[in-house]
């Protein structure tokens, strides 16, 4: 097709083809670009890999979004599979895992594919992760792969989703997880608009998620709303440890590579910097952002408005807790992820655990305490020194008593 530009120059109409990106959702345009490469997001900054050999070529309907022509006016807000322009749908063979049966895709991120399946030898229904073809053969995202799987399996709690096992299957390297059918912690807010108490009961349980992976040496280094899934009643899943670091003893923490580490907007600063030393209180920032984020549609970033006078009727709470986990100093932030537990608890109105408060002690009550020890020790040392001189004498003391008279053996009977 050709057309004409204002000043009279013919031109051929060149079609584009956009991939949402993984972190916010915004498509990107990936025309020019061929499968795998690395492109970042103009939004929020997050690299993320290609997946569309050609704009003229596509065979992967779930990786690419929209096709549309140049002329489109902006791309960025069409609505997701309303562009006339979209190719017809054809479907990409699924892959072949050895003892699965894989049945759809259920979303794809930086690192491949996620597909729901059944296992055969139970016919349990599971979801299957695999790691990308152009990845695959990069030792570096192999290696991370695994990481994510050793991870998972350290981890068996109610509030994380369980690893069911892993392995190759031909040029395949893949997971096998437990199947959440839930929505992400963002669209559950988004479309139930859970009260701020509600809301606090949800964050409260993925705040003891982390608090139990943390005790086991597993930071996640990826918390977003997108990373957990609402099942149910109102349960909230941790998932997605594809970032996760071991600092266990033995165990290999995750180096830096050419793809972010983690998502920029949710990045602690120290992560930012080093992300090979990051530990669990990177955790704790990231929840502070996924905080203000949830409660007020809009992420801290540069000065940003305290959250109670973003949300009217807000408890002022909240404001000095989002301002504790985001401190730039990881020391001044919560001291671990139950304590952010119990500090979310309160605010949905469950009753905190109680702690005896610890005392201020001066100069002179350590000196008085060293005393009152010191003399307790004392007490307790002149007691064990009496009795054993009282053991020992009691004999001699009985051998020297003189023999009992007569008129005293008379009297006795």
């Amino acid at each position: 097709m050709v057309e004409r530009t204002p000043s009279g120059e013919r031109f051929h109409e060149r079609t584009r083809v956009y991939q949402r990106c993984p972190n916010c959702d915004l498509r990107a345009d990936v025309s020019l670009h061929v499968a795998g490469a690395l492109i970042r997001c103009a939004h929020c900054g997050v690299r993320f890999q290609v997946a569309r050999p050609h704009a003229h070529a596509p065979d992967d309907p779930t990786a690419w979004e929209e096709v549309a022509a140049v002329g489109n006016p902006n791309p960025l807000s069409a609505a997701r599979g309303s562009n006339p322009g979209s190719p017809p749908n054809q479907s990409k063979p699924m892959p072949r895992i050895e003892g699965f049966v894989l049945h759809e895709r259920l979303g794809q991120g930086g690192m491949g594919e996620v597909f729901r399946a059944t296992r055969d030898s139970d016919g349990r229904e599971l979801a299957v992760k695999i790691l990308g073809e152009s990845l695959a053969v990069v030792p570096d995202y192999v290696r991370r792969f695994d990481r994510e799987a050793a991870a998972m399996a350290q981890l068996d709690h109610p509030g994380i989703v369980r690893l069911l096992s892993r392995g190759k299957s031909g040029e395949h390297w893949f997971i096998a997880m437990e199947f959440v059918p839930g929505p992400s912690l963002r669209t559950h807010v988004r479309v139930a608009r859970p009260s701020a108490p509600g809301l606090a009961r949800l964050l409260a349980q993925v705040a003891h998620a982390l608090a139990y992976a943390h005790a086991r040496g597993v930071v996640h280094r990826d918390l977003k709303p997108d990373n957990v899934l609402v099942v149910g009643e109102g349960r909230a899943k941790v998932l997605d440890f594809g970032l996760a670091g071991l600092h266990s003893d033995g165990a290999e923490s995750l180096t830096q590579s050419n793809v972010a580490m983690g998502t920029a907007n949710y990045m602690a600063p120290e992560q930012r910097k080093n992300a090979h030393h990051a530990d669990h209180r990177a955790d704790l920032y990231s929840f502070g952002v996924m905080i203000y984020e949830l409660l007020t549609g809009e992420l801290p970033v540069g000065k940003f408005p305290a959250a109670s006078r973003v949300v009217p009727g807000l408890a002022r709470g909240w404001d000095s807790l989002i301002e504790r986990c985001l401190e730039q100093d990881p020391a001044a932030r919560p001291h671990s992820a139950l304590e952010l537990a119990h500090a979310l608890e309160a605010l949905a109105g469950t009753p905190p655990l109680v702690v005896a408060p610890r005392m201020r002690r001066g100069r002179h009550s350590r000196i008085w305490s060293l005393l009152g020890i010191g003399g307790g020790l004392a007490v307790a040392l002149g007691l064990a020194g009496l009795r054993v001189y009282q053991d020992h004498t009691a004999p001699r003391l009985h051998a020297r008593m003189p023999p009992p008279t007569a008129a005293l053996r008379a009297h006795r009977r």
